[in-house]
């Protein structure tokens, strides 16, 4: 072995290896946008809109009982800033937002499912140059 080669292997304590990092925390992706425009703007215009005769919150779509990632509480309140913890508006607002990327609204699954980008057991609701991907950018950038 030449004397470059020695060095570097024991510059590397005879066994340089790939760092493998832990995934990252559940949360490190996840951006805590606007509680009140979530209020005011997504919930009637997304999450609580009449698409031909349901909601996203509907008894066989995203309740708590469904047993998908995304659930939907309709709301039976009114809101108070902050959310109450476990309110309904607190539940949604969590799961609504653990459903969003914040550095790509367009490619979080809360646009890409319901859009039809990807598969939505509840079919497609909205289109993907539609209202709804401007709101969710809109959202994000509305962000305290």
């Amino acid at each position: 072995m030449s004397p470059f080669w020695a060095a570097l292997v024991l510059g590397c304590g005879g066994s340089c290896s790939t760092v493998h990092l832990e995934d990252p925390p559940a949360d490190v992706n996840m951006c805590h946008p606007s509680q009140m425009f979530f209020v005011d703007r997504v919930w009637p215009e997304f999450l609580g809109k009449d698409y031909a005769g349901k909601t996203c919150g509907d008894a066989n779509c995203h309740n708590a009982n469904s047993g998908l990632r995304l659930h939907v509480v309709m709301p039976t309140s009114s809101p108070s800033f902050p959310f109450m913890a476990q309110s309904d508006w607190d539940i949604s607002y969590r799961s609504v937002t653990e459903q969003l990327t914040c550095s790509n609204a367009r490619g979080s699954e809360l646009f890409t499912r319901p859009s039809g980008l990807r598969t939505h057991g509840g079919g497609k609701l909205i289109e993907p140059d539609g209202p709804e991907g401007l709101l969710l950018e809109a959202w994000v950038a509305a962000s305290p």
